[in-house]
């Protein structure tokens, strides 16, 4: 009967102790309210973000602490921690024991479990008090294991100050995570909870040392340690500092726990990296104006992983707006989209890297677009026309295409196109008028090195890895092999050896937005794709901020800390043949005779397509077809002799007539018409001279006053276009103001064209 009654009465105990531990569970709102620690992607602090009472923790487990701070916190805190039930009757006592023999308490008793539980639930320090928190460690013990109750412990165990768990100590304190801690500093971090504040070792050293140095000759005394080493280990002084929260790509890592808040997220970047552009950056924009910021985005072509993000030049620099992303930032790219544009092309069979393009002006309406390096000129190839990024040759392509079809290629991989209110998919696309954002230039080119799909950026390791189609891999390995023959200007490639700068294996192109807004590279270094931007965050003009002048350096220096052997396999769709001029055609299906020029081209596909039409609704007569006579002179249908036999001659494009050598305009290439025609039906056209400006002129001014000069062509009655360094004039005429060098251009309304280049001295 007494064994029943005592069961029940033990078990109506049980069901008590379950209702008040269901009513009254644990406090782990502390724990909920957790900073933020944003970490590279070995896991070390890039940016801290505070809780909402200003407290700073790092996420910490036990797997990620020091052995010696471990041992160290128990023998001085809980040596029996894995074997009592969350109160230890003994050293209970023996604190009663203490305080009645002394009059005042020596030692505290609590374990590590009763001091989570007072630092969960804070009570007076009082013998109620000291009851519920031993009914609280109970709770605790009866709920979690012993890692996660130290895990706790871990996290939440004050330090000083705005300072909880031993990770965001280590830091603050040492500048290194708990792992590293050695055992000086292991001793030092594990005294610290029992008096943070009187402890502190960046305030008050003396006291840490006492503190310390007691709880060094507590663990020789247990012969924790060797007593050769706590002999060492106790001369040496207290070294801590106080370093501050670090602040390594804090704009990613604002946007990052704005997008995912929680206490820890890791991230690709690689923090030595980002440390070393940030310096870097820092220093370069103060050569470009107090009000200039810059950009940089770093990511591995193949797998997205982004391992260095820099939206802007300095994060704390207001007058650069050092808070705005600018990799986030939707703004004009200038001609970074170029490539694609040639790619496209290419794929579409319209052309080949060597195809012959016309860089002459063109006017339709009110529509008069220009090169950005002004003036013209004339014959050029398409990889030509890429590397010196040139607007009237790409022009010529879309011209012979679809806008929309590009547009919607270019949305497909990867690029939000931002169109003005109102407008479409028109031809300011490639001269940008059009927004897109940096961390998309950098997604796009990645196809040139991933075998034609573009790689989305990942952030964070739980990012999926997804891609997506722009160009075939053919094409997009040739676009990347003409970007690779770009030349480092000379001025930065003395400046990057003197730095110990490499450089191999890159590639990149640059552009340049209207009134010098925006500056930009989009390039490759081995597999890494690397964007910079420069320019004002408010998108305000800034002078002379050109891709080429501003954005290039800093790409370079970027750039050169990678130096890998890296390049994309050649697939099986490219090969290597010799191409005509002005045919275009491969040399195999080209007569000697109308291959005046060649080519060693890179064909996708063995493709090599006849020259392009400057539009596709104004084609031109390029190939010419005759009779010709055995003493090899011209004739026509109507007069060829029964010996006449067919041929033809492929011809340049007229408007490029003022740049070919006699032998090359259609008067040279065309045989001399035969005696016995009375008539030509095979005409020639005539060309357009200038008349009063002779080819390398010197022209003086006196006493520094304006020069001017009148222009005229042999055909005045025609209405002519004129242009000076490429940009159209107004009138016949200009008045000089400078000395320098210029290009004169005259074009008639049948695209007729001459040029002269002469000299104001």
């Amino acid at each position: 009967m007494k064994i029943k009654i005592a069961a029940t009465f033990l078990l109506l105990i049980a069901l008590i102790l379950l209702v008040l531990d269901c009513c009254y569970p644990p406090n782990l709102t502390k724990l909920n309210d957790q900073a933020s620690v944003v970490s590279d992607r070995n896991g070390r602090p890039l940016r801290a973000f505070a809780n909402s009472n200003g407290v700073w923790r790092y996420p910490v487990t036990v797997e990620k602490v020091s052995a010696h701070y471990l041992e160290a916190l128990f023998n001085y805190e809980d040596r029996y921690f894995y074997y009592h039930p969350g109160v230890n009757p003994f050293s209970m006592l023996r604190a009663v024991g203490q305080a009645i023999y002394y009059g005042r308490a020596i030692s505290g008793g609590s374990t590590i479990t009763m001091q989570v539980a007072r630092l969960l639930h804070p009570n007076k320090r009082s013998i109620s008090g000291k009851i519920y928190q031993m009914l609280r460690a109970f709770q605790l013990e009866w709920r979690f294991s012993k890692t996660n109750i130290l895990n706790i412990y871990l996290n939440i165990a004050p330090f000083g100050g705005p300072i909880e768990g031993v990770e965001a100590a280590s830091y603050v304190y040492f500048d290194k995570p708990a792992l590293e801690l050695t055992p000086n500093e292991s001793a030092l971090l594990a005294v610290l909870p029992q008096s943070p504040s009187r402890f502190r070792p960046d305030r008050h050293p003396v006291r840490a040392l006492n503190a310390r140095n007691k709880l060094l000759r507590r663990l020789a005394t247990f012969k924790v340690w060797d007593s050769d080493l706590i002999a060492t280990l106790i001369k040496d002084p207290i070294y801590a500092d106080y370093f501050p929260h670090p602040k390594l790509a804090p704009i990613l890592a604002r946007r990052l726990r704005k997008q995912q808040p929680s206490a820890h997220i890791k991230t690709f970047i690689d923090g030595d990296l980002q440390e070393q552009l940030e310096n870097q950056v820092r220093s370069y924009v103060k050569t470009l104006g107090q009000h200039t910021s810059a950009a940089v985005m770093v990511m591995h072509g193949k797998t997205g992983e982004v391992v260095a993000y820099l939206g802007s030049a300095n994060f704390d620099n207001n007058a650069r707006a050092g808070h705005v992303d600018m990799i986030n930032a939707v703004r004009s790219p200038g001609s970074t989209l170029k490539p694609f544009v040639y790619g496209a092309a290419i794929e579409q069979g319209l052309i080949h890297e060597n195809s012959l393009l016309q860089d002459v002006p063109i006017i339709k309406g009110h529509y008069r677009p220009t090169n950005f390096s002004g003036g013209f000129s004339g014959p050029v190839a398409v990889k030509d026309a890429l590397l010196r990024s040139l607007n009237l040759p790409v022009l010529q392509i879309l011209n012979n295409s679809s806008v929309i079809a590009l547009a919607a290629r270019l949305s497909n991989g990867g690029l939000d196109l931002h169109w003005p209110q109102g407008a479409s998919a028109n031809q300011a696309l490639i001269l940008g008028g059009v927004g897109v954002k940096l961390e998309q230039l950098v997604s796009a080119y990645s196809a040139l090195i991933n075998q034609g799909h573009s790689v989305t950026p990942r952030y964070q390791p739980s990012s999926p890895h997804q891609k997506q189609f722009m160009l075939e891999p053919g094409v997009a390995w040739i676009i990347q092999n003409i970007l690779r023959q770009q030349k480092i200007p000379g001025r930065i490639s003395s400046q990057l050896s003197a730095n110990g700068g490499k450089l191999k294996h890159i590639g990149w192109k640059t552009g340049t937005s209207y009134g010098f807004r925006d500056a930009w590279v989009i390039g490759f270094s081995g597999p890494y794709i690397i964007g910079v931007w420069t320019g004002r965050a408010d998108a305000q003009p800034v002078s002379h901020n050109s891709g080429s002048v501003n954005a290039l350096p800093l790409f370079l220096q970027v750039a050169a800390h990678f130096d890998q052997d890296y390049q994309p396999p050649m697939p099986a769709s490219v090969t290597l043949a010799t191409t005509c001029w002005p045919g275009g055609l491969n040399k195999q299906q080209t007569s000697d005779s109308n291959c005046l020029q060649q080519q060693q081209s890179w064909l996708y596909q063995q493709l090599a397509p006849p020259t392009l039409a400057i539009a596709a609704d104004q084609p031109q007569p390029l190939n010419v077809n005759f009779w010709q006579e055995p003493d090899g002179s011209r004739a026509t249908l109507l007069c060829a002799s029964v010996q006449a036999t067919t041929a033809s001659i492929n011809l340049w494009p007229p408007a490029l007539s003022s740049w070919l050598k006699p032998a090359w305009q259609h008067s040279g290439l065309l045989p001399p018409l035969s005696a016995q025609c009375k008539s030509e039906s095979v005409q020639t056209q005539q060309s357009l001279i200038i008349t009063s400006i002779k080819p390398n002129s010197h022209f003086i001014r006196r006493h520094d006053q304006a020069l001017t000069l009148s222009f005229k062509t042999n055909e005045s009655s025609q209405s002519i276009y004129w242009f000076l360094n490429g940009k159209l004039l107004n009138n016949n005429h200009h008045n000089f103001t400078q000395a320098g060098r210029f290009q004169l251009l005259a074009l008639d309304n049948q695209g007729r064209v001459d040029s002269v280049n002469f000299v104001v001295e």
